[in-house]
């Protein structure tokens, strides 16, 4: 056993050398152009517009959906015939017939609903206009307070007036006395203790006029904050009054557009009654409700019961198609509200589209599998929505995958490769050039590129065609 281990190891090493140097032979004979192409996937040099920007898978969804819906009638209806799935329809068209059976009860009901909301209409008039003579009668109540208020301030201020004056001729009298008696005292006829006295009551009276203009100043004060309530009150209560007076004209307005949409589904009530048919409110494109089946949830199909309101189809209008999809907040910053977007079928060689983006969503969030099965846990993204306009009906309607490329920047007149077809080879990039059956390998520039190509600055022309993976792996394997 140790004398068939002493030869293994060298026949190993031996193997491993003759390996390496048939590699590096293989990669000389590319260098030198010495590499067979026959199993080796390639694509030409493009030459035209090229546009800088990242792109991103979704799906196409209409901007504009109408639920159509089960007749209110019984707890569960049957359905006799149902329109194909995807089918386009006018408004009016026939999407479904049910069992029509139950459908008297729903009638009543709806000619139930419409009597109440006629009725609602005087109930209303009447309401509104109790609300507004009861707004009018605090504007009264609020314009005989301020009347009130006025005169009673009034009188208030006369007395105050009054008051101020009679004090003020007390003073002037006091003046006098006090004068007089001190002459007397200095003609020796009164005694000083009656100058005194005649001083104290000239004291007095001073005090008494200035408290009572202070009391007046104070009163003219209240006076006026009174009058400012008063009239802030008047104000609040007009504007009540005005409110509740153009609510009459609004609740009625309503009532009566409630009572004539309850006409308008009594209508359809009978009509469907009559003829048992569900009809497409607009036009568009059905896309068929779901129900649960032995395997789960499945497409609708006829003899389905289907329970009380429940969903029969989708309209889809097909003159707004948008494209649904997230941007990872990594690369969100490339993205912008009116920014210009190329659109079209995922996988597909059918012509784009030209579109923009008309909504960014505020937050970043993480994708739940149950949305998406596919997407990167912990991954934060933006979601995204792009209007299609003049989308090609032929290759785009709703519920298709679509790709959309964001236009940062449009290059004219480029060459450009695809982004796998560059390699980095020893601190330079290169590209695999075809010549005949074999590969030549090529430094080049780059310049601009996008998640699908790059441009090619020098190093290729556009008669050129390149590797898309590398030949030497190629043949190595």
């Amino acid at each position: 056993m140790n004398t068939a281990a002493r030869f293994l190891r060298p026949t190993l090493a031996v193997g491993a050398v003759a390996v390496a140097i048939w590699q590096v032979t293989l990669l000389l004979g590319v260098l030198r152009g010495g590499l067979a192409s026959d199993l080796v996937e390639t694509a030409s040099v493009k030459k035209g517009s090229f546009i800088v920007g990242i792109s991103r898978d979704g799906t196409v969804e209409s901007g504009d959906i109408v639920s159509v819906r089960a007749p209110r009638a019984g707890r569960h209806q049957t359905l006799t015939w149902l329109i194909e799935d995807g089918t386009e329809v006018e408004e009016g068209d026939v999407i479904a017939k049910v069992d029509m059976s139950q459908y008297h009860f729903e009638v009543d009901q709806q000619r139930l609903e419409h009597g109440n909301r006629v009725a609602q209409v005087e109930q209303e008039q009447r309401d509104r206009t109790r609300d507004h003579e009861s707004a009018q009668a605090s504007v009264d109540r609020h314009l005989r307070a301020l009347g009130v208020l006025t005169k009673s301030q009034l009188t208030e201020q006369e007395q105050s007036d009054a008051q101020v004056g009679f004090d003020r001729w007390n003073l002037q009298w006091s003046e006098t006395d006090y004068g007089k008696q001190s002459r007397l005292f200095d003609g020796g006829i009164v005694p000083e203790s009656q100058v005194d006295h005649s001083e104290r009551v000239l004291r007095s009276r001073e005090h008494a006029l200035d408290k009572s203009e202070k009391d007046g100043s104070y009163l003219g004060a209240e006076h006026a904050s009174g009058r400012t309530q008063a009239q802030s009150d008047i104000d609040t209560s007009q504007f009540e009054s005005e409110l509740t007076e153009r609510r009459i004209g609004e609740a009625v307005e309503s009532a009566r557009k409630r009572a004539a949409r309850a006409a308008e589904q009594l209508k359809e009530a009978e009509e469907q009654l009559a003829a048992g048919d569900v009809k497409a409110p607009k036009p568009g494109i059905v896309v068929l409700g779901k129900t649960w089946g032995e395997m789960g949830r499945r497409t609708l199909k006829e003899g389905d019961r289907l329970r009380w309101h429940s969903k029969v189809a989708d309209i889809a209008d097909l003159s707004d198609l948008r494209v649904e999809l997230r941007v990872d907040e990594a690369s969100i910053h490339k993205v912008r509200v009116g920014q210009e977007v190329v659109t079209g079928p995922k996988g597909t060689s059918e012509p784009k589209s030209d579109g923009e983006v008309i909504s960014i969503g505020a937050v970043a969030r993480e994708v739940r599998p149950f949305e998406d099965p596919n997407a990167v846990p912990g991954q934060r993204s933006f979601d995204v929505v792009v209007k299609i306009h003049d989308p090609d009906l032929d290759v785009m309607r709703p519920g298709m995958a679509a790709e959309a490329q964001f236009v940062s920047e449009r290059l004219a007149d480029v060459l450009s490769v695809p982004v796998e077809s560059v390699f980095d080879h020893e601190g330079e990039q290169i590209a695999y050039v075809q010549r005949g059956d074999r590969f030549v390998a090529r430094a080049v520039t780059t310049g601009e590129r996008n998640d699908e190509a790059v441009v090619i600055l020098s190093g290729l022309t556009e008669r050129d065609r390149v590797a898309l993976t590398d030949p030497t792996r190629q043949e190595a394997r």
